[in-house]
């Protein structure tokens, strides 16, 4: 299995496609007869979505007020 994850690819997906692809993810690597590279793929992508989830439930910064005139 090669990476199949990319950046472009993760961050065109709505948040509940990649809550969803997690849960995948992870029944994924509970299957038997995986590589050693089938699990390090799955785990690499694991990660990427689980961080880009993080990112976009993190509370967003205020933004500066406008100066007043």
């Amino acid at each position: 299995m090669s990476p199949i994850f990319n950046h472009h690819a993760l961050h065109g997906l709505p948040t509940s496609e990649l809550e969803l692809l997690v849960e995948t993810l992870r029944r994924s690597l509970g299957q038997e007869g995986l590589t050693e590279r089938d699990r390090i793929n799955l785990h690499a992508a694991l990660a990427s979505i689980e961080a880009l989830l993080r990112q976009r439930h993190a509370p967003q910064a205020p933004k500066p007020s406008a100066p007043s005139p």
